[in-house]
């Protein structure tokens, strides 16, 4: 099992050499397959589609959606995404590569930094925790800003630790480089909350002093900030007449936080509900071992650390009306140091009755878990031909079974490896697997089998945001059956694509049509269709 591997080479290869073999083994794992199936979901078909246009049309500091101006999220994504473009053409793989490679690049990073503050063998088990946390990894399949995000913001609060603890000024310079990166990728909220970390550790450290503050150079390092920051949103405001700057600090950062967007939001708990299904299977643990940290922040200040960083995110972005379960991901990585703790004292102490209720919780779910894909399969009408994927799901709960014998037979770290191990596997099948079969029922992947991208296409009010990036092409949209009906009478072989919501819509264009495709989204309350003129 390549977790075991891992764990067994770590007393028998060089350290630089095992550093690398865990970046590669990383990249492999949050790579597999990242161009194997369309990009269909919202946010991934929006993204990647602003920087196919950008490329296209050479707007650097203008991001567009279907040639509308998108205020969404700042460039850095994009920058990467054309990087993608340019090496290995428009598409899934190239969208989505440099998000596999910063899941590489934190997962080394934490690596690297738990190694120097903790030993190896801690570093090897948080590492392995997060490459077994399915959800987390999935994040880096996507063409979405996060992936950079979860990266710049786990390097900014590893260097300000470093600096903390050996006071050289290049961990406090990669510290407010990491910050002003991750102001490109997602804003000011790349600041805002490190800033907040930084005050709340020093504070219960009881360091917050002038001369403290004084080291850190604030006026200094804000400034670096705002060089690497700046100019981009400066030059999007001056391109865009200030529409970029307004849509962007008002409707998405402001608007975004104080009223429920796009359907995301929830109750107080949600936040922390994502972590616990973000973080499966080990999060079954998570209350274990933030109790662990409680009792142990005073003596060792990177467990205080850590628990900072993960309470400023989960209460910040709880109290945020718009709830998505990417948000608190920047703070796995601590949540992992604190899952570790907390394995390497039970460990230690052959204390293994504390494990008990986590992983009979965690067998049940991973029994149950292919029931409820199935029943999940069934419930959509296009994917019943594909239910019997869910038995793929099976992997988890053999792991886990075997996981639980060696439990049982007092092997702890062989029922970690099991558990933690038949996840990873899990993850590539569906990755693999699973989600190609179910993307090609997607209404995108379905239509090209009546369109291509040189068909002359009118979108009627909204469409699918899969289409444009997938045909490579922009659609002109119309609100009224008068522009359908001359558009199909100027052009006989066009075609019009709509987008119905609910079954009892109406369209009101039926009568001057015909229908060529009808498929309903994926998992969401819509439906494709695409017309053509009525044959006489």
């Amino acid at each position: 099992m390549m977790s075991l591997l891992l764990i067994k080479l770590n007393t028998i290869i060089n350290y630089r050499y095992l550093a690398g073999l865990i970046f590669l083994v990383s990249v492999f794992v949050c790579a597999f397959n990242i161009g194997g199936y369309a990009i269909y979901i919202l946010d991934e078909a929006k993204n990647s589609e602003a920087a196919r246009e950008m490329l296209l049309h050479g707007m650097l500091y203008k991001p567009t959606f279907n040639n509308i101006l998108r205020t969404d999220k700042p460039p850095l994504h994009y920058f990467f995404m054309i990087l993608g473009y340019k090496i290995f053409g428009v598409g899934a793989f190239g969208a989505r590569f440099f998000s596999s490679i910063f899941g590489g690049l934190t997962l080394l990073i934490t690596y690297l930094f738990l190694s120097k503050v903790k030993h190896r063998h801690f570093a090897l088990v948080a590492v392995f925790v997060l490459l077994s946390s399915l959800f987390f990894i999935q994040e880096f399949h996507l063409s979405v800003p996060d992936p950079y995000l979860i990266f710049f913001l786990s390097a900014a609060l590893f260097s300000f630790y470093l600096f903390y603890g050996e006071k050289k000024k290049k961990w406090l310079w990669l510290f407010y480089l990491s910050l002003g990166l991750g102001i490109l990728t997602k804003g000011p909220v790349s600041i805002l909350l490190p800033g907040g970390i930084v005050f709340l550790f020093l504070l219960f450290r009881k360091e917050l002093t002038f001369s403290n503050i004084k080291e850190i150079e604030p006026i200094v390092g804000l400034g670096g900030v705002l060089l690497i920051s700046a100019p981009w949103f400066y030059m999007a405001h001056i391109t865009t007449e200030g529409e970029w700057t307004k849509g962007f600090f008002i409707g998405h950062n402001l608007n975004r936080f104080g009223t429920e967007m796009e359907g995301h939001g929830g109750g107080y708990g949600m936040i922390f509900l994502f972590v616990i299904l973000g973080l499966l299977p080990f999060s079954v643990f998570l209350p274990q071992s933030l109790v662990h940290a409680w009792k142990h922040r005073k003596k060792d200040p990177l467990i205080l650390f850590s628990l900072v960083v993960t309470s400023v995110f989960i209460l910040f972005f709880s109290m945020s009306s718009t709830k998505l379960p990417n948000y608190p991901m920047p703070c796995y990585p601590f949540i992992s140091i604190m899952i570790t703790a907390f394995f390497l004292e039970v460990y230690k102490k052959r204390d293994k009755k504390v494990l008990s209720v986590g992983l009979w919780g965690l067998l049940i779910l991973c029994i149950l878990l292919p029931v409820a894909g199935y029943i999940v399969l069934r419930i959509e009408k296009q994917l019943v031909g594909v239910q019997g994927h869910a038995l793929f799901l099976l992997i988890v709960t053999f792991g886990a079974i075997i996981g639980f014998w060696f439990y049982k037979k007092d092997k702890i770290i062989k029922s970690f490896l099991f558990f933690g191990g038949s996840w990873i596997v899990q993850g590539m099948v569906l990755f693999g697997v699973v989600f190609p079969k179910l993307i090609a029922q997607s209404p995108v992947v379905l239509a090209k089998k009546v369109i291509d991208k040189n068909t002359d296409v009118l979108v009627y009010k909204r469409f699918d945001a899969s289409f444009p990036i997938n045909f490579h092409k922009t659609y002109a949209v119309v609100n009224t059956v008068e522009e359908v009906v001359a558009f199909l009478n100027n052009n006989p072989n066009g075609v019009v694509m709509t987008n119905k919501r609910g079954a009892k819509e109406t369209l009101g264009i039926l009568e001057s049509a015909e229908i060529m495709m009808e498929q309903k989204a994926l998992f969401e309350n819509h439906t494709t269709l695409i017309l053509r003129k009525k044959r006489d």
